[in-house]
């Protein structure tokens, strides 16, 4: 996600350097984005992994995770229309790589694996339900060179305002009205690697969640403002619910 963007965001970081992290995303039962708001056209809802990979000074920053775009919600826009509520997987890598193209065909309440892990060539494999999508070495690194930074991602997004000079300047910074809500998402089974091929830890992001919005300084307006999350060992499961709408 970028600082043009009206989003909330749990994050929860791994310290250390490690070499895999992983988690299964159950995705939601339903979704709203853009609800009974103005259409924006470009919400989202996101499951996703992050992190950095440094090599001579340079750093490569990854997020591959689980997406669901406007038009797939389960009711989005203004004028209520439905969706199916698919996801689909979806990366953004150095360099001004992406790939948000591919089908939705992931089903609400489907539990679906997701994995970065360093191969034995030193490449990073993006994996999902155990199938290798994409394998990253802009770097050329080697085996040796682990992951920093790493962190699991829930966020919403209700618009992308694409540059900051189209963000509405209004008293007080009150930004327009926020339309995006979801059901329970779940990452569950988070783990990572401390060498590579290496065993699985489970990761407990309790007291370890950090809440971000953007863009920055702004204030957001909605019922609840933030996410309601709970945590326990190796589990994040997070909701964004307004009264009125929830199923």
């Amino acid at each position: 996600m970028s600082s043009t963007e009206y989003a909330k965001l749990l994050t929860s970081y791994i310290p250390g350097e490690i070499y895999g992290l992983r988690a299964v995303v159950t995705i939601p039962s339903k979704t709203w984005i853009a609800y009974l708001v103005k259409n924006r056209g470009n919400g989202f809802l996101d499951a996703y992994l992050s992190l950095d990979r440094n090599k001579n000074g340079n750093v490569f920053h990854y997020e591959c995770g689980l997406s669901q775009l406007v038009g797939y919600a389960d009711l989005w826009g203004e004028l209520c229309k439905k969706g199916d509520g698919l996801w689909h997987w979806m990366y953004a890598a150095p360099n001004g790589q992406s790939d948000t193209k591919q089908p939705f065909d992931m089903k609400p309440g489907s539990d679906v694996p997701i994995e970065l892990s360093i191969n034995a060539n030193g490449g990073l494999d993006f994996i999902v339900n155990y199938s290798v999508k994409k394998t990253f070495n802009e770097g050329s690194f080697n085996t040796s060179d682990g992951i920093t930074n790493a962190r699991i991602v829930i966020g919403a997004c209700d618009q992308n305002f694409d540059s900051t000079s189209n963000i509405p300047k209004k008293p007080g910074n009150l930004l327009t009205e926020w339309g995006t809500f979801t059901n329970h998402i779940v990452m569950k089974n988070i783990a990572y690697q401390t060498t590579r091929g290496g065993a699985w830890t489970l990761f407990d992001p309790t007291g370890k969640v950090n809440e971000v919005f953007w863009p920055t300084g702004y204030t957001h307006q909605t019922t609840p403002q933030r996410f309601t999350y709970a945590t326990s060992n190796g589990n994040l499961t997070a909701s964004l619910k307004k009264a009125g709408i929830n199923a």
